[in-house]
Formats: C-alpha cells, structure tokens, sequence
C-alpha cells in the first residue's frame, strides 16, 4: 500500500512524459481522446494487482502496519478502506497525469521529468525505511510475535502469486506504455 499509491502518482507522472508531444498540443485537460486509455489503465491493469496483494496478505501489503486490515468479513469499514485503496490508486494516477498534462502545457518539461523521478524514488522509499519487511510473509500477529520464523517471500504459494500479480502489471505496464507512446505519436499529427 505504502508503495501503491506513490507508485500510480509515479506512473500517472511517466505516461504523461511518454505522451507530451500530444499533450502539449491538447488543450483539454480531462475530456481529451487519451484520457479514457489513461482511466481504464488505472482501473484495469493497475489497481487490481495491488488489490490482489491486499487482498490475499494484507498484512504484508501494508507492511505488517495495521491489524485491523486482516478481518474485512462483517466489518464495512475495513472492507471499504479495500474498496477505497481500489479507488485512491485510480484517481491519484488519473490526478497524476493531469498534473503533468498541465504542466507540458505550461512548458515545464523539466518538472514532468523530475516528478518522475521523485514518483519513482517515493515508490521505493518504503523498502528503504523498513527493510525486509516486505521478505516476511504471514499475519500481523505472526510477524511481530516471530518475525524470523514467518513464511519468507520464497513460500511458494505466495511467490508465485507475487509473480502473477506483479508481472501482470508489468507487462500490461510496458505494453500500455509502447501503446500510449505510438498513439500520442499519431495524433501529435
């Protein structure tokens, strides 16, 4: 979570750079023909990997912070802080590209560029402050009652469900990216 949510401002921040010869161009900053990709990028191929980790270990998605994440079951508002994760990771990513959007019209370049950067280093702040946090893997209790002898990040049942949700957001990433650039390429024209 600490890393989600920074990571769709850093995203939102590098989409924008990839497409700036168009956004430069574009005066809208919310109804433009790039903006319904950039929402449904967030909402698609974004959110629900970090959503999944939430939802299977959410302890470990919030870095072993909270208690309270583990038991959304009869409890509405645990289950819609869930739901309100979902959402912050769209909108703060679709604030995120119109943040730079404004600011290529602006002729501020060189912010877009270092807010990347900043987006980037603030995403992997986290596994700086605390690390190996994110090398256990268990419950709350668990954690702090016994950190070295919870399941480590090579489990295998969660290893390969990390796998999963993080190279599908990779390659949905990337492809999105390619995607994104090639389309602002054309309607620059």
């Amino acid at each position: 979570m600490q890393v989600d949510l920074p990571g769709a401002f850093a995203a939102g921040q590098i989409f924008a750079f990839l497409s700036r010869g168009y956004l430069k161009k574009e005066k809208h900053l919310f109804m433009h023909r790039l903006m319904g990709p950039m929402a449904a990028y967030f909402a698609l191929l974004f959110a629900p990997a970090g959503l999944f980790l939430l939802i299977c270990w959410p302890a470990w998605e919030c870095m072993y912070q909270w208690e309270w994440v583990e038991k959304p079951a009869g409890n509405p508002s645990v289950s819609f802080f869930y739901v309100g994760f979902y959402m912050a990771m769209v909108v703060i990513g679709c604030a995120s590209y119109m943040l730079a959007h404004w600011l290529h019209r602006q002729g501020k370049d060189r912010t877009v560029k270092r807010l990347c950067i900043a987006g980037v280093m603030v995403t992997l702040l986290p596994f700086f402050l605390r690390p190996f946090t994110w090398y256990y893997v268990g419950t709350y209790a668990r954690y702090h009652a016994f950190p070295r002898q919870t399941a480590t990040f090579g489990t295998p049942s969660f290893f390969f469900s990390w796998l999963g949700a993080i190279g599908y957001f990779i390659i949905a990433s990337v492809f999105f990216g390619l995607w994104l650039k090639r389309k602002s390429k054309v309607m620059e024209v």
